[in-house]
């Protein structure tokens, strides 16, 4: 939550839109997490306001929906169903996120005990889920579904709807699923006086609400040293009825901490898997990738759940342009600064056209040194990279590194092109160095490489050394000589092996591709 506050207002200064309403996007989630719905709508509401004004559609949606879906947790139906039904007013949505919008309309009309248009919309729910394969809200709806018929005392269309939840979240392994499934089997089965049945539900029920409490390891360490500061005081406590007090009052302060300990836990776990979503969104789908760079392959491993490390690839009229970037650190703060870098790049190239490699590294170390010192403190973060601009007319091939390098491998020879010793951002110097930009003819059976230096620097092998870079250009050399579709599997598998037990360093990224061929 502190990173996502403090991101939130470097974005503010900037006067960038997006990132303010990504990290309004994140806090609401965490909010909602903590429970504290009423935060989590503020939230909601001016991250709609921030997206609204940037005319990002897809995200108005998500926010949309996160806004009824605030509003049925804090009981307000009549708005939590006129949000759900602005979502419906969007155009091209997918069927996975129909799916979302119908079940959740049909919940609203069921709280709100208006029976007759829940079975309509909860169809349509679980027609757009399967359709879309999306298996969770098909348990969703099938539970719904169940709860209807149960309310109009159809309990064994009940007990086939709920068999029929139950058996996709048995064939998938998520127990959590079942746990809302087992409460309405004993439901049914009490009304059809199945006591046995209905008693049977209830305890798997119970015995899963208990097991999903304590899934966490870390929860439960937390509880075994609590119970043991209890049971201390708790002999303490009998010396006299003066310590008793005073224990007691320890006590109390003890659950006190130890809930703010929990709390902070889980809020800073779920903000993190919140960060993933939004990071995982700024890469590049595969289609895309397809579609501008075809006969590549891109190897992308974090070191942690979000990553310091992204690649960027797009098209500027003739130029196929595509980066690696290393971002300083890996987590949650490496994560913050990917996403300053990939506005920077898209400002850069997609905004002012800038193709040039150099230029462009130029133009993104102003931006990031100009972000940072917004800050009012010394921020010594910033990030290598290499990029590269290809010219699909003239297949000439241009490249800047900041200290990254590019390999070319033609022939049977693996060549280095070296990037400048300069990092983007901060520098312990007052003057930097012009970035040099190369320019690369690019002749028959050539295959061209960038890379973070989360591969070279990571412990393995047999002696438990680091690979160094003469270790990687001898893996580029040897999986050059099969097709680009092979390498990207020859690279993972090397990866696993070197690695063995060994904790993974870095975050890692190569990026291979056969310019030749596209």
């Amino acid at each position: 939550m502190k990173a996502a506050l403090q991101a939130m207002e470097l974005f503010k200064g900037l006067k960038d839109v997006y990132g303010e309403s990504v990290c309004l996007d994140i806090l609401g989630g965490v909010y909602n997490f903590l429970g504290d719905y009423n935060k989590r709508l503020d939230c909601n509401l001016t991250c709609l306001a921030l997206r609204e004004k940037a005319k990002d559609i897809p995200a108005q949606l998500s926010t949309t929906n996160n806004i009824g879906d605030t509003y049925m947790e804090m009981g307000d139906y009549t708005n939590a169903l006129r949000y759900f039904k602005l979502c419906l007013e969007f155009s091209d949505l997918t069927a996975r996120t129909k799916a979302i919008v119908y079940c959740n309309i049909g919940e609203v009309y069921f709280h709100m005990k208006d029976y007759d248009s829940v079975p309509e919309n909860i169809k349509k729910g679980l027609a757009f889920a399967k359709e879309s394969n999306y298996w969770q809200i098909i348990i969703a709806a099938h539970l719904m579904q169940a709860k209807m018929l149960i309310f109009q005392n159809k309990d064994k269309e009940a007990i086939l709807s709920l068999n029929k939840g139950k058996e996709i979240a048995t064939e998938k392994g998520k127990i959590e699923e079942e746990y809302d499934l087992y409460r309405s089997y004993a439901d049914a089965y009490g009304n059809l006086n199945q006591y046995e049945k209905a008693y049977s539900y209830l305890n798997k029920y119970n015995q899963l609400k208990e097991e999903l409490l304590n899934d966490n390891n870390a929860q439960k360490l937390k509880k075994i040293e609590f119970e043991f500061q209890f049971k201390s005081i708790k002999n303490e406590a009998k010396a006299t009825k003066e310590k008793n007090k005073l224990l007691t009052k320890a006590f109390n302060q003890i659950e006190i901490q130890r809930n703010e300990i929990e709390m902070k836990n889980l809020s800073i776990t779920d903000s993190i898997h919140y960060a993933k979503r939004i990071q995982s969104s700024i890469l590049p789908s595969s289609e895309r990738i397809e579609s501008v760079l075809k006969n590549s392959f891109i190897f992308y491993q974090p070191k942690d759940i979000v990553s310091g490390d992204f690649y960027w690839i797009d098209r500027v009229g003739d130029e196929v342009i595509f980066s690696v970037i290393d971002c300083t650190g890996h987590g949650v703060p490496g994560a913050f600064v990917s996403l300053i870098a990939y506005n920077a790049l898209n400002k850069v190239i997609l905004e002012k056209h800038i193709t040039e490699p150099a230029q462009i590294l130029t133009e993104i170390d102003l931006i990031m040194i100009s972000s940072f010192n917004n800050s009012g403190t010394t921020v010594r973060d910033g990030m290598d990279m290499g990029i590269c601009s290809w010219n699909t007319i003239t297949n000439e091939l241009q490249f800047s590194g900041a200290y990254h390098s590019l390999f070319i491998h033609k022939g049977n020879e693996l060549n280095e092109v070296k990037g400048n010793r300069e990092s983007i951002g901060y520098s312990m110097y007052k003057e930097k160095s012009k970035f040099i930009n190369h320019k690369i003819s690019i002749e028959p059976k050539t295959t061209i490489y960038l890379s973070s230096d989360g591969f070279p620097d990571q412990f393995g092998g047999e002696k438990g050394k680091k690979l160094k870079w003469s270790g990687f250009r001898k893996l580029l050399n040897d999986i050059s000589k099969t097709s680009i579709e092979k390498q990207h599997n020859q690279i993972q598998s090397f990866f696993s092996n070197w690695k063995g037990d060994l904790e993974q360093l870095d975050d890692v990224c190569v990026l291979g591709v056969n310019l030749n061929l596209i």
